[in-house]
C-alpha cells in the first residue's frame, strides 16, 4: 500500500506495520492508523509517528532513553488491558520533539509518552501522574551530551 504525505511524499508501506490508536492520540483523537517513519542514519535518533488517516500530520519522537537514560514509568492496569501487554519487553517508547526555529530551544514531552505494543502495534499515549516529568522539557543539551558520550 501506499500513502501521499505531506513532509515525505510518496510512501509504500506494509499494513501490518501500522500501528492502532483506539483512542487516537489527545487533539487529534479522530487520527487512529499511524507509521513509524524512520531516517536510517546512524546518528538521527527522530523518528517520525505518520498519520495515515490525515497524511499532512505526522509528529516528531525520540526514544527519550536516547538523552534520558533513567526514564521510567509505571504501567498501570489500564495501560496493559488498552495495548494487551504480556512482556514490556514488546515496548516501543516514544515522547514527542517540538523542533522550533531555534533549534537550542528543542523540547520533549516526557509528561506523555506513546506507548506501542509492537507485538500487537497497538498503540497510546499515556498521560503520567508524575510532577518528575514535564510538558516541554529541553533535550538538545541532554543529546548532545548522549552524542558525545557514545
Amino acid at each position: 500500500m501506499q500513502i501521499n504525505t505531506k513532509n515525505f511524499g510518496i510512501i509504500e508501506y506494509n499494513p501490518d506495520d501500522v500501528i492502532y490508536f483506539e483512542e487516537g492520540i489527545p487533539g487529534f483523537e479522530d487520527l487512529h492508523n499511524f507509521l513509524i517513519i524512520t531516517d536510517n542514519r546512524e546518528d538521527m535518533p527522530f523518528k517520525w509517528l505518520q498519520a495515515i488517516d490525515n497524511t499532512d500530520i505526522a509528529f516528531v519522537v525520540i526514544d527519550p532513553r536516547v538523552f534520558k537514560p533513567n526514564y521510567t514509568f509505571e504501567i498501570d492496569e489500564e495501560l496493559i488491558q488498552a495495548l494487551q501487554i504480556e512482556d514490556i519487553n514488546h515496548l516501543l517508547i516514544y515522547v514527542i520533539v517540538v523542533i522550533p526555529d531555534e533549534i537550542e530551544k528543542m523540547t520533549a514531552n516526557l509528561k506523555a509518552p506513546i506507548i506501542i505494543n509492537a507485538k500487537n502495534n497497538k498503540g497510546k499515549q499515556a498521560i503520567l501522574d508524575n510532577d518528575e516529568y514535564l510538558i516541554k522539557h529541553p533535550i538538545l543539551e541532554e543529546l548532545k551530551n548522549a552524542y558525545s558520550n557514545a
